[in-house]
């Protein structure tokens, strides 16, 4: 039962598809098995190759058109190196098979430059594809072909998912955008100027930035994400989750918006609980089944392994926040939440009275942001020690 539910995932049932489409054209072109393995190797390296290229592209565009460029990370699993370059943090990883990025607007005109810059990352893509079919002459080239079409044909369907987006909705799914997201979208710059204030730690700068959003935008997504987040700057994690309680009852949101807000509603419920704001018998509930809500609706559950790091440090389970902590800092791409996950990790570490591993991981939560509030605690925490 278990492995049919593993072929009936997408990713599974396309790589075997893929596999079946390639051997099949060899065995057409009596290349035998050495061609159905160049085959193979062609369709791999083009799975790997058409993502890296549409991302690249996007890159170049938000360059070229002025979109704001906050995290760029080539490659996966262990973090190799990482370096500020402006208002950009570049990480490589250990094994070089991806690229990936974090995008958005910077300033106006919002829309048409992020279609712009999506119009580069389906060029690039078209590009590579053509390329692609100029090498069918081989079977390495054959495979690469096979793989790069359709792969590309499903970049360009407009999806939209929590922590993704798709170049086909950046071209065709944009365009349409009803409201309220759409003036949500155009928000989006002020919005990204107070979270860049609060990356710095330049509070008085965020606030003002806040300000304005809460005079020209009151009711946006955009506007409570802002304030939630200056609130948790400053360690009021109960105001905070009363925020955004209120917020999440007073709207329907869109399930990405949803997943968002609810991810964020049960780490701060945790802060709350932990910092003695908010009674853990009431608002553990509730968080944990935000936590679990979130995922439902699509949030990445491996990106919440700081969060859930945090419930097991509040729970006792100081072995699995460790865990969780730490993959929680070493894969989060932004600089407060991943200090934030140090700060866990600290804790969870000074629970197994183990304060040298604590002062390590509070030392790193300090290079990233030492004025965060659990952060200043935790150092607060271990000086008494």
């Amino acid at each position: 039962m278990r492995a049919k539910s593993l072929l009936l995932r997408p990713w599974v049932a396309s790589a075997v598809l893929g596999a079946i489409a390639v051997c099949a054209v060899e065995a057409v072109a009596g290349t035998g098995f050495a061609g159905s393995v160049a085959g193979l190797g062609g369709a791999l390296a083009g799975v790997i190759a058409l993502p890296m290229v549409t991302q690249l592209g996007l890159l170049i565009g938000a360059l070229v058109f002025g979109l704001r460029v906050r995290h760029v990370v080539f490659g996966a699993l262990r973090r190799v190196a990482s370096w500020r370059a402006g208002r950009t943090t570049i990480t490589v990883r250990a094994l070089p098979v991806t690229l990936r990025s974090e995008i958005g607007p910077w300033r106006s005109p919002v829309i048409l430059r992020c279609w712009s810059a999506g119009l580069v990352s389906a060029l690039a893509g078209t590009g590579a594809v053509a390329a692609s079919w100029s090498l069918v002459g081989s079977a390495f080239g054959r495979g690469l072909s096979i793989a790069m079409t359709p792969f590309m044909l499903y970049k360009l369907l407009p999806k939209r998912a929590p922590l993704a987006t798709s170049t086909g909705w950046l071209l065709f799914g944009l365009p349409r955008m009803p409201e309220p997201e759409r003036t949500e979208f155009r928000a989006a710059p002020l919005a990204a100027r107070a979270h860049e204030a609060l990356r710095e730690g330049d509070i008085e700068r965020a606030e003002s930035c806040v300000d304005a959003l809460v005079r020209e935008h009151p009711d946006l997504n955009a506007t409570t994400s802002c304030r939630v987040t200056l609130l948790e700057a400053r360690g009021e994690y109960a105001q905070a989750v009363m925020l955004l309680l209120q917020h999440v009852s007073a709207r329907d949101a869109q399930p990405r918006e949803m997943s968002y807000l609810l991810a964020g509603m049960a780490g701060l419920g945790f802060a709350a609980v932990e910092a003695g704001q908010l009674p853990g018998d009431e608002v553990l509930p509730i968080a944990k089944r935000a936590l679990r809500d979130a995922i439902d609706l699509g949030y990445p559950e491996f990106d919440l392994s700081g969060t859930s790091g945090l419930l097991a440090l509040i729970e006792g389970d100081v072995d699995e926040a460790v865990r969780l902590a730490a993959i929680g800092a070493e894969h989060n791409s932004s600089p407060l939440s991943q200090a934030d996950d140090y700060a866990t990790l600290a804790r969870a570490h000074m629970a197994r009275h183990d304060n040298a591993a604590a002062r390590e991981a509070l030392a790193r939560a300090e290079h990233l942001a030492p004025w965060w509030p659990r952060v200043r605690e935790t150092r607060q925490r271990l000086q008494v020690c």
